[in-house]
């Protein structure tokens, strides 16, 4: 066979060439176009938390890497034992300064997450508590347990849960806890909490001043 010449190779080309182009301006706008070798840049799509072969424990759910925390989180110190609960609330301070805006907010707090057992002045009554079928109510706040227990124990007992409740780090964030310490503390001595904000005695009017809002009263 006779070879080619560069003379025909390159009028060989040129008519493949122009066969593409004209193929290619045949096509519609809106035609998707082809893609070479996808998979190099197109990531397989995965169901959350199934089995895969890609890691090495077999699952697409991923840990964080170790020693890695969230933005702004700040982690907790204390064990969750004796030792711990004690050490907490010898060192433990609230970070938050004691003001109306806060104690509202801890009470917003409270009425979402607390007020279904500690009830709405945290005397234990509240309607989960009340159930028969409950083992009991919990010790009001300003009983003598309770009355004078110190704003870290309170914030560990939050974190870690205390006897049938629950930890509560995974539903409250941390700044949310020191808001509800504070709220916490208001209802075991309202009239020095309240003499904190200058306000005096616990009067209905400066009680007021602190309420969250109607949609956020619970009717008992």
């Amino acid at each position: 066979m006779k070879a080619l010449s560069h003379f025909q190779w390159a009028k060989f080309a040129g008519i493949f060439m122009l066969g593409l182009i004209v193929l290619q301006s045949c096509k519609s706008d809106n035609a998707p176009g082809y893609e070479y070798m996808p998979d190099m840049y197109r990531s397989p799509s995965l169901e959350t938390y199934a089995e895969t072969d890609l890691t090495s424990h077999g699952s697409t759910a991923l840990q964080p890497v170790e020693g890695t925390i969230p933005v702004g989180f700040v982690p907790y110190a204390y064990p969750n034992t004796a030792e711990g609960y004690a050490a907490a609330g010898e060192n433990l301070k609230n970070p938050l300064v004691f003001n109306e805006d806060v104690l509202a907010e801890g009470k917003a707090v409270f009425t979402k997450m607390c007020i279904q057992c500690h009830g709405k002045a945290g005397k234990g009554d509240g309607t989960v508590a009340s159930n028969p079928r409950w083992p009991g109510p919990p010790p009001a706040y300003d009983s003598p347990a309770l009355k004078d227990l110190p704003e870290g124990k309170i914030f560990h007992s939050i974190h870690y849960g205390k006897g049938l409740m629950g930890s509560h780090a995974s539903l409250i964030v941390q700044e949310d806890r020191w808001k509800l310490v504070h709220y916490v503390q208001y209802l075991q001595d309202k009239d020095h909490k309240m003499a904190a904000l200058g306000g005096g005695e616990s009067t209905e009017a400066a009680e007021a001043e602190v309420v969250v809002g109607e949609e956020l009263a619970t009717k008992e």
